[in-house]
């Protein structure tokens, strides 16, 4: 577990995909979870591929999308995509984190709406997913998908945001950066 931390972090404090230390660490984090069969140390490589947008560590990431484990699927759902500088989305991708925003478990769900709003790319696939998820029983999974409307510029966002009211007390903390990409949009919308 350790070893599988140190190379996540090489991986994501150095100065660049290029670094050579990011290669090798992004190259031992691809084979090694080709061969890791412990969860916690397979979701913690996984979650090592997430700042390297390179088709290999897209493919490794891929090959689990349909794990059993809960914890792999979000780790899988949080690395794929591109950085956000990025609209680019590959098909294969595009199609597991599709799968992703209807998985089983609500966090996976999240990380999935949250990753597909992210991309910011105005796929309207992408997008109905995301309006889809508007009538979620969980109000987590309403707000992540206002949330990744909001990042498309998609006016269902304002509809979404509107029916889910003010954050919760409790929940203030974590609503509030989610909803207030929706009521940013709407203020751009309506010139504010």
């Amino acid at each position: 577990m350790f070893g599988a931390e140190l190379m996540r972090l090489i991986e994501l404090f150095s100065d660049s995909n290029e670094d050579e230390l990011a290669v090798l660490a992004v190259d031992a984090l691809t084979d090694w979870s080709a061969e890791e069969t412990d969860i916690a140390v397979l979701t913690e490589v996984l979650y090592g591929l997430h700042s390297y947008a390179g088709p290999r560590a897209e493919a490794a990431l891929l090959a689990h999308a349909g794990h059993i484990d809960a914890g792999v699927r979000r780790a899988v759902a949080n690395g794929l995509g591109t950085r956000l500088e990025s609209t680019y989305l590959s098909d294969e991708a595009r199609e597991a984190l599709l799968a992703l925003t209807t998985d089983a478990d609500t966090d996976v769900r999240i990380v999935a709406c949250c990753k597909v709003g992210e991309t910011r790319n105005g796929d309207p696939a992408l997008a109905d997913v995301m309006a889809a998820l508007l009538h979620h029983p969980e109000r987590r999974v309403q707000v992540a998908a206002v949330y990744g409307l909001a990042l498309h510029d998609d006016e269902r966002c304002v509809e979404g945001a509107d029916r889910l009211g003010p954050p919760r007390p409790g929940y203030r903390d974590e609503e509030i950066g989610y909803l207030d990409v929706a009521w940013r949009y709407q203020w751009r919308r309506d010139g504010i």
